[in-house]
């Protein structure tokens, strides 16, 4: 049996209740538009990236050169400058351009838990028939488990006239998991048919009191975003649904994504490393320059009459000791 409102939209349940695990209420319905939020509740634990000579012009008096030679070096710190506001700038702009058009992003780090219990492969009940290969979906779900050390459960719940409200409902699956699951190291999702089976029902989920660590408000924020994204797709079976969803859930919350504060940082410290080895070059470059000053000086005097040798050795000589 088809899951219904695939192409649909929804909304989700507002308000939240004191509850002895941390979990959350959703809606998927026919709105146009797609659920952005979750309803979360706590009875338990808090939630808790050589240098470049370039040749002289042709051969003038000295201090021509000397001029021109000036005027090159503050060309290149002036393009070196420039080059390196260029370079803040599409740095900031691929971020903002990535932090609004990516997938959900986590800003938490988590640490898998130590699960004492095994993975158990029966972790599906399906009352609707929406479900083509237990198995398969069973086995898929053992990536999640993997990455971080949380059971899931998959509860497709037929409908149930007594569960008039989301409120009900939500209660209904905090007692569900009391009643049959054994362990505090569970992600409980509970799926609850609609009247009109044609219309999407409700969905709740329950956290283990041992899990809380992990699937925490934004965790549960970010589960609910990939399930609204992959429920309406109708090219997706429902196992490639729940797949899908656990799969980029885990992948998600278990690695936290950069933020804007990250990207300051690197690129402060990119800066200041740019910083030095502009320096060091333009040390370099001062020190070269001052060589073949006095090269040329001693070439000079070398190839200079020597009835002018005296001045140009006296002017050399000054000039060595104001430095």
């Amino acid at each position: 049996m088809p899951r219904p409102g695939t192409g649909g939209g929804g909304h989700r349940s507002a308000g939240g209740h004191d509850y002895s695990r941390v979990g959350g209420g959703h809606h998927v319905g026919n709105s146009t538009n797609r659920p952005t939020g979750n309803t979360s509740f706590n009875r338990g634990p808090t939630f808790g990236d050589g240098y470049h000579h370039v040749s002289p012009p042709p051969r003038r008096r000295y201090y021509g050169y000397h001029r021109n030679y000036y005027s090159h070096s503050s060309s290149g710190l002036g393009t070196l400058l420039i080059c390196l506001i260029i370079f803040i700038a599409l740095i900031f702009g691929i971020f903002s351009f990535s932090h609004e058009s990516s997938s959900p992003t986590s800003t938490i780090n988590r640490e898998k838990i130590e699960n004492p219990v095994a993975y158990d492969n029966n972790c599906i009940k399906d009352e609707l028939g929406y479900i083509e290969n237990q198995s398969k979906l069973s086995k898929n779900l053992k990536n999640f488990y993997n990455k971080t050390g949380i059971q899931p459960y998959i509860y497709l719940k037929s409908y149930d006239d007594s569960l008039v409200n989301d409120q009900q409902k939500d209660e209904y699956a905090q007692k569900w998991y009391e009643e049959n699951i054994d362990n505090e190291d569970t992600f409980l999702l509970v799926y609850y048919e609609d009247l009109n089976q044609n219309e999407i029902g409700y969905m709740s989920c329950v956290n283990g009191k041992q899990v809380t660590s992990i699937m925490d408000s934004e965790a549960i924020e970010i589960f609910w975003n990939y399930i609204d994204r992959y429920w309406s797709d109708s090219s997706l079976s429902t196992v490639d649904v729940f797949t899908k969803t656990y799969d980029a859930t885990a992948k998600t919350i278990m690695k936290k994504s950069t933020t804007s504060k990250d990207i300051i940082k690197i690129g402060l410290i990119i800066v200041g490393i740019i910083l030095i080895i502009g320096g060091i070059i333009y040390i370099l470059r001062m020190r070269y320059k001052r060589e073949q000053e006095k090269a040329k000086e001693t070439i000079e005097i070398l190839n200079t009459p020597l009835d002018k040798s005296d001045e140009l050795r006296d002017k050399y000589l000054n000039e060595e000791r104001k430095e």
